[in-house]
């Protein structure tokens, strides 16, 4: 759940959910609900985020296992 790596990312990083959605310009209860995995993030969306956090795409990924 891409939704879950992003809530941890900005717990690690001490940044606020309300900055992010501020940033990408959606209500923060949208965006919680994003990272709850109570709502789709459309691929727009998800770039928005990685390029608001100034990450690569691919941070947020599934870790493939063995």
């Amino acid at each position: 759940m891409i939704g879950l790596h992003i809530k941890e990312y900005l717990k690690s990083k001490g940044i606020s959910q309300t900055y992010v959605a501020k940033k990408i310009g959606i209500a923060t209860n949208i965006f919680n609900a994003m990272l709850n995995g109570n709502r789709s993030i459309s691929a727009a969306e998800y770039f928005a985020i990685c390029e608001a956090l100034e990450v690569p795409l691919e941070t947020f990924k599934p870790k493939k296992t063995a």
